[in-house]
């Protein structure tokens, strides 16, 4: 009897993942090209500090979002052009993006509780927009609340344009709305309108608990807010 797929390592020539795979992969994942997963480690290692967090976490974001992406475009591997483009595509701060690291911000203690302020489920994503607004703006690489302000009011601006034109396109059940009852105003037009763009993505007809928890599980493991798709630039 052949093994099952989802059993098996996705390197070509290689056995049984049982048997020591040298690519690790998730359930339904794309087979990796050796040389591009060894890239993909060593740029999310190697860009943790700069993302934030540590390097195991670094390397399963950037392997989740690569598999996330290759998903989505129907690839049955991902080679070492695939990592390239990707990390060019990637925002700032992700740690398979190029820009991350370039250069080293320090936040006050300060702003560091300003950002505790935002839900978890996008901190780390608010953390990197405000460190790329700083170096747009030529605003040094120290982040202080006065400098998160900044991006906030851009955020909010956007957001308030989002909630005022916003049109629900699914429906959606009165416990999944609240529990964005406390995301802060000058984010949540965007935050509401990514969810919901992720969730048609997946192939959602209503936004419950479920889809956003889902929805979450994903920005969570991947880092990719699809950003340039639902907002959050």
């Amino acid at each position: 009897m052949p093994e099952p797929e989802s059993e098996r390592c996705p390197y070509p020539g290689a056995g049984p993942a049982a048997e020591g795979c040298p690519v690790p992969h998730g359930e339904g994942a794309p087979g990796w090209d050796l040389d591009a997963h060894l890239e993909a480690v060593r740029r999310a290692r190697q860009a943790a500090p700069a993302s934030h967090m540590d390097p195991e976490r670094a390397e399963k974001m950037a392997v989740g979002a690569a598999e996330q992406r290759a998903r989505q475009r129907g690839l049955d591997e991902i080679g070492s052009k695939f990592v390239e483009g990707l990390g060019k595509k990637l925002g700032y701060g992700h740690p398979l993006s190029d820009r991350t690291g370039l250069p080293q911000f320090t936040w006050t203690e300060a702003a560091e509780r300003r950002l505790e302020e935002v839900p978890a489920f996008c901190r780390e994503l608010t953390r990197w927009r405000v460190e790329w607004t700083a170096l747009k703006k030529g605003l040094g690489t120290t982040i202080t609340p006065e400098i998160m302000e900044i991006k906030y009011q851009m955020w909010g601006e956007v957001s308030h344009r989002i909630q005022e034109r916003r049109q629900q396109e699914l429906p959606w059940t009165d416990s999944a709305l609240d529990r964005f009852a406390r995301v802060p105003d000058f984010v949540k037009g965007q935050v509401l309108e990514a969810v919901e763009g992720n969730a048609r993505q997946m192939g959602a007809t209503r936004v419950d608990d479920e889809v956003v928890d889902q929805v979450i599980r994903r920005w969570s493991e991947t880092g990719d807010f699809h950003e340039g798709l639902y907002g959050f630039r």
